[in-house]
């Protein structure tokens, strides 16, 4: 058995050596991407990796080319939220587990349970119980730019709520004396599990405006955008006229890519694949970039704490899965962090490993988020899974096996051995008796025969 032993140990070593990552993607990867990217009909596609505290590879696929074109980056702008709020605390603007309606003009309480504080903490990780999306956000977002002819069903449209402040759209929203509130905005007890919620992150947005009497724009580019030479992010869709990714969508039933206007929405980033490699290079460097400091590192090491309850076989399996959220971020498996984004005429993502130092970005102009029902919308979904599947393999920052799957075959090879190896000794021992039954009668007959030929 000790041979057996030794063949698991041996096995287990082979299954988890991940080979490290080079910073470069082959040209065969490359290659299918582009593939992809044509059969597919994506009409434009912007990648870069970043390792060792720089870009290392940055390709653009499909018809604008340009590295300087800007794609609007969705809920990977929770990041920068996060990250600005983590500033606040960082000088003693706030404190985490400080009731948000210290910072607030309005006053916003889950109605089963009045007497329990929403804390910033509980918005960063989305555990406040707010419900995901509220009713009228989408017409919020989107300026009421896109009406029922290019949404087929449509949650709601509130022509109230186009071009309001967001401060007073979340006094007309979340207050129960709001003209816009329902109980149905609240889904969960506050800090009992996690709830994905747009709208907590805008209370964020507004906590941050009010204590800091700046709007999102100003705080952003002056904080962060200029210290991470983002020199093409920003809000505002008219200083990117020249190089602005043309958005895209599908509708059910109807695969064609239907071009839509340029949306120039108030609170909606929009970046370059290079810009947010910037960023990726600040997360993993301990929160600097050049000269500068973005994060205390004990706080931006809290980002990466899972708030989640952990699924360590998850770590196994080769597939690219989900396992909790930090402040702003996903926490994956196989150590990656990151966000992925969507929204209209537009999808993205960015994922990285700190402990191995690489970084992926992914930007591209389609979506079928307008009719987030439709098999347009999970076929879209599937080949920007495909693309990251193979980008981030090529890179070693996932496995190219399932360890799990590998482990199961090597305890059931095991398994099957041993009780081969039980049956072969259990017989052998069934023979051993029966040899020594045969010789005990032939002895005994013998005896018998002796003393019978005495007595004659």
């Amino acid at each position: 058995m000790s041979f057996l032993v030794f063949i698991l140990v041996v096995s287990s070593l082979v299954l988890f050596c991940d080979v490290a990552g080079s910073g470069f993607v082959s040209s065969s990867v490359e290659e299918r991407v582009e593939q992809l990217v044509t059969d597919e009909d994506i009409p434009s596609l912007h990648t870069c990796v970043v390792s060792e505290k720089e870009i290392s590879w940055f390709r653009a696929f499909g018809d604008q080319a340009d590295p300087d074109t800007v794609f609007l980056i969705g809920s990977i702008q929770k990041v920068f939220t996060a990250i600005s709020i983590l500033q606040l605390y960082d000088v003693g603007t706030i404190g985490l587990d400080d009731d948000v309606n210290d910072y607030l003009p309005f006053s916003i309480r889950h109605p089963d349970y009045p007497d329990t504080s929403i804390t910033i903490r509980m918005l960063l990780s989305h555990r406040s119980g707010l419900t995901a999306t509220l009713y009228s956000e989408f017409c919020f977002d989107w300026e009421g730019g896109y009406t029922p002819e290019y949404r087929p069903y449509v949650r709601g449209y509130y022509d109230s709520v186009i071009g309001i402040p967001l401060g007073e759209y979340l006094a007309m929203c979340l207050p129960s004396d709001g003209s816009l509130y329902r109980k149905s905005n609240w889904e969960f007890e506050p800090d009992t599990r996690y709830g994905y919620s747009n709208i907590g992150y805008k209370v964020l947005t507004y906590i941050l405006e009010f204590q800091t009497n700046l709007t999102i724009q100003e705080y952003l580019q002056e904080n962060i955008f200029s210290h991470l030479r983002m020199n093409n992010t920003g809000f505002n869709a008219l200083d990117y006229v020249e190089h602005h990714a043309i958005p895209y969508t599908r509708m059910s039933g109807n695969a064609t890519n239907m071009e839509l206007p340029i949306w120039n929405g108030r609170y909606m980033v929009r970046s370059t694949a290079r810009d947010m490699g910037n960023l990726l290079i600040a997360m993993m460097n301990d929160g600097q970039f050049d000269r500068f400091q973005m994060l205390q590192q004990d706080t931006l090491a809290m980002m990466f704490e899972n708030t989640c309850p952990r699924d360590l076989l998850k770590d196994l399996r080769k597939d690219f899965i989900w396992d909790g959220y930090g402040f702003g971020l996903e926490v994956r498996n196989h150590g990656i962090f990151g966000h992925g984004g969507s929204t209209i005429g537009s999808t993205a993502e960015m994922y990285f490993n700190p402990t191995t130092d690489l970084g992926f970005v992914r930007l591209s102009n389609v979506n079928a988020i307008l009719d987030s029902s439709s098999t347009e919308w999970q076929s879209n979904n599937a080949v920007h899974n495909e693309i990251r599947t193979l980008i981030m393999t090529d890179l070693g920052m996932l496995p190219t096996f399932d360890a799990l799957t590998g482990i199961l075959i090597v305890f059931s090879s095991i398994s099957v051995v041993s009780i081969v190896y039980s049956v072969w000794r259990m017989r052998r021992k069934r023979c051993a008796r029966r040899k020594g039954i045969d010789s005990s009668t032939r002895e005994h007959a013998s005896n018998e025969e002796c003393k019978a030929n005495a007595a004659r």
